[in-house]
């Protein structure tokens, strides 16, 4: 038998078949790996070829194995071509009654990237975020970079895909997630194949996500306060409500009750509130939502103080609020906190498009809070993943990836 291409591997030769077998006719059987790490390739396409004739296809099973049955006797071809590994063929000689054995081992071509895992950070509910970087030479750029993520501890043999901008760091948000442990790669591609960095793992606990949103309807004496569950749990959420405090910067029901108030709040609906009264005047209070599963999860704290002052200003028709509702994040999640906030009880806010950022800017000494830094838009720029921006300090209009981070300040019209 001949190799050609690169070297393989072939286990044993030639075994008698099974009792019912075809005494006329042979097979061939082998299992596909890959050379430098012997794992087995699955779902890899193996061709059979007679007298230079395509002949018959099949696929590799999980564990790497393929199969050709009832072949009559003579020389075949075998041929293997997988993304990323050199072309495979092989002779073998099939004889009546007998089943021929080629194990064959691919060997990956060098796609010059450098591909690193890092740690999945904001897990909670049922979601996380990965994150990866990767590095490429100028001749052989990346053309799709992202993650392959699985409940199977090798998540790039089957795993679910989510690809990222093309930034040398990258990460991507994956949610609806089930309770357990999964695993993930993150992986970088190229002309040659795909470059796949270490295997990681995190785990969903199975514990419900809260979020706290912005206090509504504040007077000097009462206020409306404000979550959105996330994730119910699983199981779910036995209870949901609030904590607040003038006392204690992040509240909790495991404080005094003299000192922090803990509201229950009813119902199974996404988004609940709970009305406060007996505020002191000129006070600062912090809140925290919170729900209890298996053990009670907290949303992030929040601060208002109890005064008539109007949490945002009106100019051309257009209401400004006048706290940044982030110093910087990325585009998606500014999208989300704008559609997220209540503040003065409207729930229609949302990111300026470019055309009422440059206003913001012209009003910029009426209006609180700004900072000299660059602030998302809703408006998109010459492609999808870019969005653009105006710097405050200089006044100039810029276009930016949307995983970058600028800071994020809500509008809303008025009707």
């Amino acid at each position: 038998m001949k190799k050609l291409l690169f070297a393989l591997f072939i286990a044993g030769g030639l075994c008698s078949c099974t009792d019912d077998a075809d005494p006329t006719t042979g097979e061939i059987y082998g299992v596909v790996t890959v050379k430098e790490t012997a794992e087995p390739m699955r779902a890899t396409g193996v061709e059979l070829f007679h007298q230079h004739q395509l002949l018959l296809k099949t696929v590799t099973y999980d564990d790497g194995h393929y199969e050709f049955k009832d072949l009559e006797s003579g020389s075949y071809t075998l041929k293997v071509v997988a993304a990323g590994y050199a072309n495979v063929l092989y002779d073998v000689e099939v004889q009546p009654g007998r089943t021929a054995r080629a194990d064959m081992q691919l060997q990956r071509l060098n796609t010059y990237l450098t591909v690193r895992t890092l740690n999945a950070t904001d897990v909670s509910g049922n979601s996380a975020k990965l994150n990866g970087e990767f590095s490429e030479p100028s001749n052989y750029r990346a053309s799709v970079v992202g993650f392959v993520y699985s409940t199977s501890p090798t998540p790039a043999n089957g795993g679910q895909t989510i690809t990222s901008a093309k930034n040398h760091s990258f990460s991507s948000v994956i949610s609806g997630l089930q309770k357990g442990k999964y695993y993930y790669q993150a992986f970088a591609k190229n002309q040659i194949g795909t470059e796949y960095g270490e295997v990681l793992s995190f785990e969903i606990n199975g514990m419900p996500s809260v979020t706290t949103l912005d206090a509504t309807n504040v007077s000097t004496s009462t206020a409306t306060l404000n979550g959105l569950i996330d994730y119910e749990g699983s199981p779910a959420y036995t209870e949901r409500g609030f904590v607040y405090s003038a006392y204690y910067p992040n509240p909790s029901i495991d404080d005094p009750a003299s000192a922090t108030a803990k509201v229950v709040v009813s119902g199974k609906s996404k988004e609940f509130s709970a009305n406060i009264a007996d505020l002191t005047e000129n006070t600062t209070y912090y809140v925290r939502a919170y729900a209890i599963g298996d053990e009670v999860v907290y949303g992030q704290t929040i601060l208002f103080k109890a005064t008539d002052f109007l949490p945002y200003i009106i100019i051309d028709n257009l209401a400004i609020q006048t706290v940044d509702l982030s110093s910087g994040t990325i585009h998606s999640a500014a999208e989300s906190l704008c559609k997220q906030s209540r503040v003065g009880g409207f729930t229609d806010w949302r990111l300026p498009t470019i055309g009422e950022l440059s206003l913001m800017h012209a009003n910029k000494d009426i209006i609180s809070g700004l900072s000299e830094g660059e602030y998302w838009s809703v408006t998109q720029g010459f492609s999808f993943s870019v969005y653009y921006t105006i710097n405050f300090a200089t006044g100039n209009t810029t276009t930016r990836s949307h995983n970058e981070t600028y800071r994020v300040r809500a509008v809303r019209t008025i009707n």
